[in-house]
């Protein structure tokens, strides 16, 4: 256990390194995650949980009724089929509330280290993933699936992904794992070039695919985790790719956007942006929009032309999400909370919380 926090204090200090001198103070802690349905936007963001409607951009509720700056949350929350949206802090629990009023239902408390991914949500289970190295498979009720959960090698800050046989994510020493969904026991593993910080994306022609911290997109066959390929970005990527059945985007420390064919067939291209690229691209049917640490919000069309530049207060980390006809960008370091731009980048509302 001694050599496994050994490697893990290494990586983190490479990370720190390689940071330092492209994206200064940008840690696992800084940027907060965005989620939404409806009528709601939930964003978790330092010592709060946040509830923002939609329409107006007023704060619904928070979560806890009073904050303890020790334990902050980004995870990406995520909203449950019988209508719960699941939520991990840096207290290493993770908690359900309820998404209309932001009451506690439950928290689960088994997790030894900060929840830095958000869960997957099925029909009828929670995988959530945990930098204690474990991915943990619990109910709607917040109870154990599995007798124990599946112990990687490392810790894992990216969200996993399913394809309702098996569960797939990757970790920062450098293994990208395929669990059963159903037992929780390994189906394969597979070694690649450097640590997997995001989440992977899954394709349709049975390949999976994501970015690793040596700068490589990297696809396996999610049969048997034999690579299919591998393409080299010019910096290292952070967040996992994004996908709409023809191109796989994704974007790295450089600020180079890339679009790789997922077949055969397609030219690939690529789009120099204005700073660091941190978080996943989103496809929002025929645009893709890319945020930057340099404040920009990208709008452009798929074959990476057309490209709109939109400033926001602050540094862009997370990953924008569509809600509706808007996009919601969660700057960091700015004077909002929240911002929701429509198709055509202009500001509809946005969110500073209340004192």
């Amino acid at each position: 256990m001694k050599t496994k926090y050994l490697v893990l204090i290494g990586l983190l200090l490479a990370l720190a390194v390689v940071l330092g001198g492209c994206a200064t103070g940008l840690t696992a802690s800084s940027w907060p995650g965005v989620t939404a349905d409806a009528d709601n936007a939930y964003i978790a963001g330092g010592p709060y949980v946040y509830a923002v409607n939609l329409q107006t951009g007023a704060e619904v509720w928070r979560f806890p009724a009073k904050a303890a700056n020790a334990t902050p949350f980004y995870a990406t929350p995520k909203l449950t089929p019988d209508g719960q949206l699941i939520v991990g802090s840096f207290d290493h629990k993770l908690y359900s509330l309820n998404p209309q009023s932001g009451a506690e239902n439950w928290r689960f408390e088994q997790a030894k280290d900060r929840w830095i991914g958000g869960v997957l949500i099925t029909n009828d289970t929670i995988y959530a993933t945990n930098a204690d190295y474990n991915l943990y498979a619990l109910t709607f009720t917040g109870t154990l699936k599995w007798v124990s959960p599946f112990q990687a090698d490392q810790a894992i800050w990216g969200s996993p992904v399913s394809d309702g046989t098996n569960v797939y994510f990757g970790t920062l020493g450098r293994h990208v794992y395929s669990v059963n969904a159903q037992t929780g026991k390994q189906t394969w593993v597979q070694t690649v070039d450097g640590g997997i910080l995001g989440s992977p994306v899954l394709g349709s022609n049975n390949a999976l695919y994501f970015g690793t911290h040596g700068g490589v997109l990297v696809s396996l066959n999610v049969r048997n985790g034999e690579i299919i390929q591998q393409e080299t970005t010019s910096s290292w990527i952070w967040s996992g790719p994004a996908q709409d059945g023809t191109n796989v985007y994704v974007g790295d420390a450089n600020g180079m956007l890339y679009a790789f064919p997922m077949t055969g067939t397609g030219q690939p291209w690529t789009q120099q942006l204005n700073g660091t690229i941190v978080g996943s691209p989103l496809v929002s049917g025929s645009t893709i929009v890319v945020g930057t640490e340099s404040g920009n919000v990208y709008f452009m069309d798929n074959t990476g032309q057309n490209a709109r530049p939109v400033s926001v207060s602050g540094k862009i980390y997370a990953t924008p999400v569509a809600a509706g006809t808007l996009v919601l960008v969660a700057p960091t370091g700015g004077d909002n909370l929240l911002v929701a731009l429509d198709q055509n980048g202009a500001t509809q509302w946005s969110f500073t919380p209340a004192k």
